[in-house]
């Protein structure tokens, strides 16, 4: 008996779209933020402001990094789709 054709299954290799999707949000929403920054920091300049927006930028840009990884060097994924359709596969029989 043939195994059935698994063309679709929870596992999805992320996409390199999604993943420029991500980048270009994030290049847009950091500048925005830096902007909004730097047009009220004259009223900053009287008193110390903690670095608050750095914070942001530097958390986001490490999931940034992780997606950048995951998408490009994951290289577990054909491991992962033959053990997934073997088990289905198995699953069945």
């Amino acid at each position: 008996m043939e195994p059935k054709s698994y063309a679709r299954h929870p596992y999805q290799a992320p996409s390199k779209t999604a993943f420029f999707v991500h980048l270009v949000v994030y290049v847009i929403a950091m500048l925005v933020l830096w902007l909004v920054v730097y047009r009220h920091r004259d009223a900053q300049l009287q008193g110390d402001a903690y670095p608050w927006e750095g914070w942001f930028t530097g958390t986001w840009f490490l999931v940034v990094v992780a997606h950048f990884c995951n998408t490009f060097f994951d290289n577990n994924k054909d491991n992962q789709d033959k053990y997934y359709l073997k088990y289905l596969w198995e699953k069945e029989h």
